[in-house]
């Protein structure tokens, strides 16, 4: 059986850096957004299409 000790500095740095990871992960260049908007407009013609026969 394994016991876990609670550090409470060791959590803090795991908690940081995991924030400055989520941080730098979320810039994507320009180009990239409008990619990515683009094909969220195209899902949505074609679920439209799909569903109600637009």
């Amino acid at each position: 059986m394994k016991t876990t000790t609670y550090n409470p500095k060791a959590n803090k740095k795991l908690v940081k850096s995991a924030q400055q990871i989520q941080q730098k992960s979320t810039f994507i260049s320009e180009a990239d957004y409008y990619d990515y908007e683009a094909e969220l407009a195209q899902e949505k013609s074609d679920y439209y299409h799909l569903r109600y026969g637009y």
